[in-house]
């Protein structure tokens, strides 16, 4: 019997194996902006030194089905030079994780700010900080100066700016467990995207041990019922 668990559980974990290898691609539809969006703009140095990279551009998030199964999803842009391509027509993205300082700090914003965002503004100066992280080369993270930063002297800039770059604290200092696990998709051609799924809490070892008393407890009480 313990030789046909320990096969079926190789058996399992070899097709779990395979199922992993194979979903290596997702088709998605782009759903529209999750909100009306902030008009901004922003430059990125690397792409041109004088021409913006989004100009009055709605900034916002990004809604999205999985067309296999309709359900709905929230990106972040992490390619502004890209565009969504057309509304609900079906495209291809390859399924990929981030690495090294990308993953850190990405994983401290979201785990900082995403659960808490709700206005246009949070959501544009989220997006601002996801474009920070992910294409400052200067190795300082500033939204208003480096090779990435936001354009415009005006109150609703200003506004933007002064959230995103508190987003961006946070996200720098955070050193607490990751609260979300993070997806690339990316597409040659489309914006490549930052998908969040929330992590599921794991008990804490004194939750464990109140569990297994709890039990040992109706173990005993139901012991002594038991006629003699």
């Amino acid at each position: 019997m313990k030789s046909i668990l320990v096969a079926s559980l190789l058996a399992a974990g070899v097709l779990a194996s395979q199922a992993a290898s194979a979903a290596n691609t997702v088709t998605i539809k782009w759903a529209g902006l999750d909100q009306s969006g902030t008009q901004l703009s922003t430059l990125d140095e690397s792409v041109s030194s004088t021409v913006p990279v989004t100009d009055g551009y709605a900034t916002t998030a990004l809604n999205y089905t999985y067309t296999a199964s309709g359900q709905s999803f929230v990106a972040y842009c992490i390619e502004p030079t890209e565009g969504n391509g057309r509304r609900n027509r079906e495209y291809t993205y390859n399924v990929e994780s981030f690495s090294g300082a990308q993953a850190h700090n990405l994983q401290g914003l979201f785990s900082t700010s995403y659960a808490g965002l709700s206005t246009s503004n949070d959501k544009a100066a989220f997006q601002l900080a996801v474009w920070e992280l992910m294409r400052e080369t200067s190795g300082a993270y500033n939204i208003s100066t480096g090779s990435f930063h936001l354009l415009g002297a005006d109150a609703n800039t200003a506004a933007v700016t002064a959230k995103a770059s508190s987003f961006l604290a946070q996200a720098l200092g955070y050193s607490g467990v990751a609260q979300y696990t993070l997806t690339k998709l990316t597409n040659n051609g489309l914006q490549d995207l930052v998908v969040a799924s929330p992590l599921t809490a794991v008990p804490e070892p004194e939750s464990y041990a109140l569990f297994l008393g709890g039990l040992g407890a109706i173990a005993l009480i139901a012991r002594r019922r038991l006629p003699r």
